[in-house]
């Protein structure tokens, strides 16, 4: 064999094992890197920063500020703050973590804004053309980044498609197994570090964004405050995609590389199955007000153990999905919103709860009524200048009001009393760093009737109406207090409430968050909203539908049986 066709085996010999080192690499290489394109920035479009200036000075100046830091007028009344564009930290991104985002990202942003903040969804206010060419002016307030520079290449994920074929609300006929293993790829990476062993984000009261400012980690139970989940709350894939890019400028990081993506969206799933399935309003995205608390009537004594059957009831809402399966009690949670109270004195833009829930029972037997009052807040105060308070707001003289009168919404009005029942409290031996308590926390918790006659005239009544505190608890981000009260009372300044059966009532919520020196008229506020104590089932509602029943089962015999005896008669030739 001569020299010419020795190398030319040899460098065949080269090439094979060439080829064969770089397969094994490809398939050494993890799968993520084959679920991104990665391109350049989409430049800046300069023919509309003009329009872009002039919708940006008119609509979001005054949260973003003039250079785009972060640092409008409104900034400081807000929670969280707003977004300072400078460093070019976005969070709603398809592209990898750390990297400036694609225009569809930031339409998509302005367009439908962010839940769970203050930033709107502007689609409802600006044209397309207004977003597009805001979103081209914001672009140039980035000093850090340059969208148009050589420098920057994004990867753009790919998040895969949902493995179940589940449409809206996303939560029935997703396998029970893809959520047990979410939860324990949940458990695997950490994640109750931040937000908490239940999901209700109150893991970690420490943390802080890339500037400085104070950030919460996500309650997953309430997904429609998730961002970029706007339009569509239940949809796991708002989960998939903040799990594979993280939350640029917070303590989120992307798991992309720790979690498959087929695990982040059974991580998705598990997250996912946490919420209740309220119907959303579509001018909120909040889950739509229920205005009448119904009152479930109870034969004997009412129970004010947590536990017991006649206060469980799933937070779905039967109209959208349906109760578990062998669930029997005839209770359901009632969604109660709240908002800041903005008309006086410090102007409160960012209370830390946003809602309430709320079931009730009354007792023939008692002659009382109790209003079990839960809502999740991540951390409680400990300072006794500033204690935890939550309180149900009543007409001071219902009987007095005509038609559907009220009074003032907030403490009443020298007209128009009410009569407030107002849970004060502090939870013992408790530090918001303390690691999980499985058992929860006791409250040291007291109660004060008031009655309202306006702002400046709220006073503690001089003759209780005798409302009870008769359990209470805060368990993993989540406060639990049961009011109890008799329906009527002997208050000789006839400002107690004096409940009557099916009649309905108007009653109102207010929240205290003791952790952030929230008290008086700082707090949050829900509106008017209705009670009424249901009566007992009518004796025909009992008996009747047994003699329904049988009467139904005996024709169905009977029919039966005619059936039986006509074939037999004609196959005897006794009937044609």
């Amino acid at each position: 064999m001569n020299e010419e066709n020795m190398m030319s085996i040899s460098k065949k010999i080269v090439r094979r094992w060439l080829v064969t080192a770089v397969t094994l690499a490809v398939l050494s290489v993890p799968s993520i890197l084959f679920a991104q394109d990665y391109r350049k920035p989409d430049p800046v479009q300069e023919d509309k920063l003009e329009l872009g200036k002039k919708v940006y000075f008119k609509r979001c100046v005054w949260c973003h500020g003039v250079e785009g830091g972060g640092d409008g007028p409104s900034a400081d009344r807000l929670f969280t703050r707003p977004r300072n564009f400078i460093q070019g930290t976005f969070k709603i991104r398809t592209t990898d973590s750390g990297e400036l985002p694609l225009d569809e990202n930031l339409i998509k942003t302005v367009k439908n804004g962010l839940p769970g903040s203050a930033m709107p969804p502007w689609g409802e206010v600006l044209s397309n053309e207004e977003i597009v060419s805001v979103v081209q002016f914001v672009k140039t307030l980035v000093q850090d980044r340059d969208f148009s520079g050589d420098f920057e290449e994004l990867a753009v994920q790919d998040f895969g498609t949902m493995p179940w074929s589940v449409k809206e609300p996303y939560y029935m006929g997703v396998p029970q197994e893809a959520i047990d293993a979410g939860k324990e790829i949940f458990q695997k990476n950490k994640c109750w570090e931040c937000h908490g062993g239940e999901g209700r984000g109150d893991g970690n009261p420490t943390m802080k964004d890339d500037w400085g400012f104070p950030i919460v980690a996500a309650d997953w139970t309430q997904c429609w405050n998730f961002r970029g989940s706007r339009r569509d709350p239940y949809n796991p894939f708002h989960v998939v995609r903040t799990v594979s890019t993280g939350l640029n400028g917070t303590p989120m990081p992307n798991f992309k590389d720790q979690i498959t993506v087929e695990d982040r969206w059974k991580l998705a799933a598990f997250v996912n199955s946490l919420c209740p399935r309220k119907k959303i309003d579509a001018l909120t995205n909040k889950p739509v007000n229920d205005f009448l608390i119904g009152s479930k009537y109870t034969e004997g004594p009412v129970s004010t153990d947590f536990n017991d059957p006649m206060w469980q009831a799933p937070e779905h809402d039967p109209r959208i999905v349906n109760r578990p399966e062998g669930y029997e009690g005839d209770q359901k949670w009632h969604y109660i919103a709240l908002a800041g109270q903005i008309t006086r004195g410090k102007r409160n833009f960012d209370p830390k709860v946003d809602n309430l829930w709320v079931m009730s029972r009354w007792s023939a037997e008692e002659q009382a009524v109790y209003y079990l009052v839960e809502y999740h807040q991540r951390f409680l105060g400990d300072d006794p200048e500033y204690p935890e308070a939550v309180a149900i707001q009543w007409p001071g003289k219902l009987e007095e009001l005509f038609g559907a009168e009220k009074p003032y919404f907030i403490y009443g009005d020298s007209k128009k009393p009410v009569d407030i029942w107002k849970a004060k409290f502090l939870p013992k031996n408790y530090s918001p760093t303390n690691a999980p308590n499985p058992d929860g926390y006791d409250l040291d918790i007291s109660v004060v009737e008031l009655v309202g006659h306006g702002f400046e005239d709220v006073s503690e009544k001089e003759t209780p109406g005798g409302v009870e505190i008769v359990n209470s608890k805060f368990h993993q981000g989540r406060v639990k207090i049961m009011f109890k009260r008799s329906l009527t009372t002997e208050n000789p300044d006839q400002t107690d409430v004096q409940i009557p059966t099916k009649s309905f009532i108007p009653i109102s919520f207010m929240q205290w968050a003791g952790r952030d020196k929230e008290h008086d008229e700082h707090m949050a506020i829900s509106t008017w909203a209705y009670t009424i104590l249901e009566p007992p089932l009518p004796a025909e509602r009992i008996w009747l539908p047994p003699i329904m029943a049988a009467v139904f089962f005996g024709f169905q015999l009977w029919l039966v049986r005619m059936t039986k005896r006509t074939r037999q008669m004609h196959a005897e030739g006794k009937a044609n």
